[in-house]
């Protein structure tokens, strides 16, 4: 019994680890990762219910097949990047290509909404 047990935590904690998110912690590190690709960067917060649910919308979006790379920046703990990039307002993301920041939005986005924007900001993400 303990074996199921044990094989039933790894097997649930390596699906979590499959589907999380670099995080990007300094402004340093945020300019030197988004030179080069395209990139939704989200800006949360761990308190933010909001933010979760983007979470989730982020991995069911499948951006990875496409050549689009998500990274998370925790508001609370990259002040110095927030201050630069972001906003104290969350969830926010940005939508980046080749180190040119397309777009930022503010609030909740969709299944819909985020599929929609992929189209618009990067219609050739892997070129």
């Amino acid at each position: 019994m303990n074996k199921l047990v044990t094989v039933a935590l790894v097997a649930i904690l390596g699906a979590s680890s499959a589907f999380s998110f670099d995080h990007l912690k300094s402004v340093e590190e945020f300019e030197k990762t988004i030179k080069k690709g395209s990139f939704i960067v989200d800006f949360y917060a761990s308190w933010c219910n909001p933010c979760k649910e983007m979470e989730q919308n982020l991995i069911k979006l499948d951006a990875k097949s496409k050549g689009i790379k998500i990274y998370k920046v925790n508001i609370e703990k990259s002040e110095e990047l927030v201050a630069k990039y972001g906003t104290p307002q969350v969830p926010a993301l940005l939508y980046i290509k080749d180190g040119e920041i397309l777009q930022g939005y503010v609030g909740l986005k969709q299944m819909e909404e985020l599929k929609r924007d992929m189209k618009t900001y990067f219609k050739n993400p892997k070129s």
